[in-house]
């Protein structure tokens, strides 16, 4: 079997390790815009069957030839991306995931479902961690009960070593920099509403060494696909931590305009101010970094009021794979989302959320082999 993996960042050299260490592939074809920083990795790892390309995808016609090379496709590219890898994926021909689209990009890849499902192709959306196994939880908790009446989802992080604390990024700044700033969605009542980013904080609790933490809404993928795919759910939420000392930060890059998108004029020459602010903010995480997904699932079993939470981790730094625990959740959340694809476990064809595999426990027991610990904790609220 060959895959072919579009963008190798922090995200996509754990896709790639995994791939190596975990499956049967004959070759994978590794395409990434920076050249140079692609074959550094490649040479590294010491593998004759990685074959590293230089790639754009935004070339549709060259990323589709190079997609064919392939049995399937992982595109761990930006998201914005995301419908220049459909329009290449239909000209390849290959079934493929992704690793999300916050929100309002997920929406968008959603009305591409019939002309996929009519090319007989599979597109596995949002196959990272969350949005991902989160979904796949929020699935497998919904299964448990008669009626579902609300879903949340909250990401937990902190730096244990003092020393290390200092602002950093587990994945793409130009995504941060989207989350930080676009409203959030929230599912409120079986009706969305729009709520400022970063607002609605929550002193939320996560296993140590996480511990309590305050978390924030921002926009997130899960909200596009979970209130439509779960029957009877009428409140969903995302949150997430935040470290409170960038929110000046924030503020201040918002206000001298350098989260802006639209490009400008520089000395003759037009630039997007955050896109150079991402060209200059590498993705890092400091070693003492862990990090907890948690997933809430509340409705009603054989009349009683039942609740059920789901862990994932606390995840820490992996030294085999120079990898943090955002890049090594995201990307095992990845390549078990590619092997129920692989092993036919997606059912249909078109743009398929990952809450709508056909066998969610099979997703949770590729993590659990991979050493990713997942607890499940189930509360019952019966009339004294």
């Amino acid at each position: 079997m060959k895959i072919t993996v579009l963008g190798v960042g922090t995200i996509g050299k754990v896709i790639i390790r995994d791939l190596l260490e975990n499956w049967r592939v004959d070759e994978i074809i590794a395409i990434d815009y920076n050249y140079k920083e692609l074959k550094k990795f490649v040479d590294s790892l010491g593998d004759p069957r990685v074959t590293p390309l230089k790639g754009d995808i935004r070339d549709i016609d060259s990323t589709a030839k190079q997609m064919e090379m392939g049995d399937y496709v992982v595109n761990a590219t930006w998201y914005e991306f995301n419908i220049h890898a459909i329009k290449a994926m239909l000209k390849a021909k290959r079934d493929m995931i992704d690793l999300g689209g916050l929100y309002w990009m997920t929406k968008k890849e959603l009305e591409w479902d019939e002309e996929v499902k009519k090319a007989g192709l599979t597109l596995l959306l949002g196959a990272g961690d969350d949005p991902g196994t989160s979904n796949v939880l929020a699935r497998y908790g919904s299964n448990k009960l008669d009626e579902v009446r609300e879903i949340h989802f909250r990401w937990g992080g902190r730096v244990v070593e003092e020393e290390e604390a200092r602002v950093s990024f587990g994945f793409s700044v130009l995504t941060v920099m989207d989350e930080a700033t676009m409203n959030a969605v929230m599912y409120i009542d079986g009706r969305y509403i729009e709520v400022p980013p970063l607002s609605h904080k929550e002193l939320t609790y996560f296993p140590d060494p996480v511990g309590y933490q305050y978390t924030y809404t921002i926009l997130h993928s899960e909200l596009a696909t979970i209130p439509w795919t779960i029957k009877g759910v009428k409140t969903v939420t995302y949150k997430d931590t935040w470290d409170e000392s960038m929110f000046p930060i924030l503020d201040f890059l918002k206000d001298v305009g350098l989260v802006k998108r639209e490009p400008i004029d520089v000395m003759g020459q037009r630039v997007s101010p955050v896109k150079v602010l991402a060209s200059l903010t590498k993705p890092w995480e400091p070693k003492s970094y862990y990090g907890v997904l948690k997933v809430v699932v509340k409705g009603v079993k054989n009349g009683v009021e039942t609740k059920y939470t789901y862990y994932v981790g606390p995840v820490g730094y992996w030294e085999k794979w120079n990898a943090g625990a955002t890049a090594v959740t995201t990307g095992l959340g990845a390549t078990a989302g590619l092997k129920l694809l692989v092993d036919g476990h997606v059912g249909r064809k078109g743009v398929v959320p990952p809450e709508l595999v056909d066998k969610p426990e099979l997703w949770l027991r590729e993590l659990s082999k991979r050493g990713i610990n997942i607890t499940e904790v189930k509360e019952e609220i019966r009339p004294v």
